[in-house]
């Protein structure tokens, strides 16, 4: 799927079955050479598609360090760099330097001369490559070629080896003049070999040879133009020797036996063109949710191996998701806020966060490198699940067994939210709960009279959030089952039937019977009478029976029935259920016998209010108060005087004759037509507690006493 970083040294994966079933053996095979100090770690994403699914895998490829020998120029090696040098150079002045590299980190290389060609000693090269003469040349009298066999060692022995030609150049009189016999120039490293450096010109009215007074291995000139060139690719990196030499140029006439030289200061200017070098190039952590803030998790660190742009500023790019998750500090990769595992972004992102360290060195343009940052987070169970409510679930009391009756919601904060399984501690026989939904359901009967609450412990426990799978939280709280009432019980009476003796005079309204009933549902009674109502005579008051007028018991007159038998039919609005009462009506004479009750005595608790009113409205109620006395007395003499005459009249009519009545009271058989009704006393009785006589009026009750009253 893909190698980071990207090469092309891999090839095509190669899959083969192996004796046992469903194991199989993949084959990566290298097409090309690997080398350890340019990448050292590749990881590669396999995707293996299988007959049931696919299947994703990755490993990580480290690159181990072999020994490889020098690596020395091409030129140097064939067919050897040549060096010219004129005669009068003097000894121990550096003629030539091997420039070579090793590829290995931290390698030391030694210069040797296997052999030198003619056979002499005078030749030398020192740790760094240069090779000097320890005596002088002589053009006429010594050899005019030489040929220096160098061999190029590690550590570990492995080699390169070249030769480097010396040619030695008569040296001629100074009478040659040039156009600039001093120059300074700058070019650019990395330009190659054969980049132009500078031109040297000589007196153009002789012809000349152009040659260096001293060989400098770097330069080269030519002979008939004096145009000085590169002879290799200047690279600073390798030789920071290159940043500056001075050339001296010498030009001579063979024909005129004349020479001159000239200076050449050569700079050659550094190009940024080496992107930092950062090491490691690719972080892979795996770290737990709950690593604290501030801990160090790697450490990276960036080279610029270019001469004069060497300084690397480290920038931390975050996307979207990893945005102020880590922070740089002195090259460490930090954690710098919480790495929240629960959050469906982080699980849509596979857990992972990603971010980039940008190395960016000093150069222009600058160039920069990027250390990929992949940081795997792992869950620990932190939070410990919630019961949501609704707490209290009303249920109708008429709900069947096994019925939906309701949803316990369970949270949890850690990621997934809904690996619950949900459960009742210890049981209950009552109810049931769908583990994983919360569905309620109902196991039993329920009766709101006989219980009107359920307390039910429900407890959460949570799976599958925590990499050690048996470190599990829970969560446990009471929710209510509240029963609610339904009518479903008939009014509950008690007795259904009653007997009830009254006088006839008692009241009507005054409660005869007041039935004892409940409704178990407590829902509101209502009483009706819907059997035995003679001629309307009794009403429902509330749960109380009463009489709706007097009972009529004048012998000559209406003569109610003295036995009555009333259904009474007593509903809750759904239900009902009936009741009898049995009256038996005593006439009576009296509206009401008089006794004598003794009692506690009452304490009574008089307000009063001042009032001060203004004396004009003082003198005008006087007045009227002056009037209504004299008003009212009039009234009550008038009375009074009423009052006796009546007396009088009946004392005559008992007298003429009297009939006793039932329960002992006595009715007037002859009254007079012109009375008044409210005024005329038809009975006659006595008390039977003082034993004194007295009249009394069976329509308006009002009595009179016949004989005097003396306290008892």
């Amino acid at each position: 799927m893909s190698v980071t970083p990207s090469a092309a040294v891999f090839e095509d994966p190669v899959i083969n079955p192996t004796n046992i079933s469903n194991i199989f053996t993949v084959q990566i095979f290298l097409n090309g050479s690997l080398d350890y100090e340019t990448d050292r770690l590749y990881t590669i994403q396999l995707d293996i598609i299988t007959t049931s699914r696919p299947v994703e895998q990755s490993f990580n490829l480290r690159v181990i360090n072999v020994n490889e020998p020098p690596d020395c120029e091409a030129h140097f090696k064939i067919p050897g760099a040549e060096v010219r040098v004129s005669e009068d150079t003097s000894a121990f002045v550096p003629l030539y330097r091997v420039l070579t590299k090793d590829p290995d980190e931290n390698d030391t290389i030694t210069f040797s001369i296997s052999h030198v060609m003619p056979a002499t000693s005078q030749f030398h090269i020192d740790y760094s490559g240069r090779i000097t003469s320890n005596q002088t040349f002589d053009y006429h009298k010594g050899p005019k070629d030489f040929s220096v066999s160098v061999v190029v060692r590690d550590r570990a022995g492995a080699n390169c080896s070249g030769l480097v030609h010396i040619k030695v150049l008569e040296v001629f009189k100074d009478s040659i003049d040039f156009l600039f016999p001093i120059q300074k120039v700058s070019i650019q490293e990395n330009q190659g070999a054969e980049d132009f450096v500078a031109s040297v010109k000589a007196n153009p009215n002789i012809s000349v040879s152009y040659t260096f007074v001293t060989t400098y291995p770097p330069y080269k000139i030519g002979r008939d133009d004096g145009v000085i060139r590169t002879s290799y690719n200047l690279d600073l990196e390798s030789d920071s020797t290159l940043t500056q030499n001075v050339l001296l140029v010498r030009a001579f006439s063979e024909s005129e036996g004349q020479s001159g030289t000239a200076t050449v200061t050569v700079n050659v200017l550094d190009v940024n063109e080496h992107p930092p070098f950062c090491s490691p190039d690719v972080i892979v952590l795996t770290v737990a949710e709950t690593t604290e803030v501030g801990k160090s998790l790697a450490t990276v660190a960036c080279v610029d191996i270019d001469i004069s742009n060497f300084n690397v500023s480290l920038t931390l790019i975050e996307n979207s998701l990893s945005i102020f998750k880590f922070r740089l500090r002195n090259g460490q990769l930090q954690v710098n806020s919480s790495l929240d595992y629960d959050t469906e972004e982080a699980a849509s992102n596979h857990f992972q966060y990603e971010a980039v360290i940008l190395a960016i060195d000093s150069g222009i343009p600058a160039l920069t490198t990027e250390v990929q940052i992949l940081v795997t987070v792992t869950p620990i169970n932190e939070f410990e699940p919630q019961i949501l409510g609704p707490l209290i679930l009303p249920v109708p009391e008429d709900v069947r067994r096994g019925a939906f009756i309701g949803v316990v919601n369970a949270i949890d904060r850690d990621w997934p939210f809904n690996s619950l399984r949900l459960s009742f501690p210890g049981g209950d026989s009552a109810f049931t709960i769908d583990p994983v939904g919360g569905q309620l359901y109902l196991s039993t009967e329920l009766d709101f009279e006989e219980k009107q609450f359920h307390r039910v412990k429900i407890q959460a426990v949570d799976f599958d959030q925590d990499v050690d799978k048996t470190n599990q939280r829970t969560g446990a709280t009471d929710i209510i089952i509240q029963v609610q009432n339904v009518n479903d019980n008939a009014p509950v009476c008690n007795p259904l039937s009653y007997k009830s003796i009254i006088f006839s005079t008692l009241g009507a309204g005054v409660p005869i019977v007041t039935l004892s009933c409940t409704d178990p549902d407590r829902d509101p009674l209502m009483a009706t009478i819907t059997n035995g109502a003679v001629v309307d005579r009794f009403q429902m008051n509330g749960l109380g029976l009463t009489s709706k007028n007097l009972f009529s018991y004048v012998p000559d007159g209406v003569y109610d029935d003295t036995m009555f038998e009333v259904t009474v039919q007593v509903s809750d609005g759904k239900y009902s259920t009936d009741v009898v009462a049995y009256i038996t009506v005593v006439p009576w004479s009296t509206t009401k016998p008089t006794t004598t009750t003794k009692g506690a005595p009452q304490v009574i608790t008089v307000l009063k209010e001042f009032w001060d009113p203004e004396p004009w409205f003082v003198a005008v109620l006087t007045v009227t108060g002056v009037l209504l006395l004299l008003s009212l007395g009039l009234i009550i003499w008038t009375v009074l005087i009423r009052t006796n005459v009546n007396s009088k009249g009946s004392e005559n009519h008992s007298a003429s004759g009297d009939k006793v009545s039932l329960g002992g009271s006595v009715s007037l058989q002859n009254i007079s037509d012109v009375e008044d009704d409210t005024m005329r006393f038809d009975g006659r009785a006595q008390d039977p507690v003082t034993g004194w006589s007295y009249s009394f009026n069976s329509v308006t009750g009002e009595r009179r006493w016949l004989e005097p009253r003396h306290p008892i």
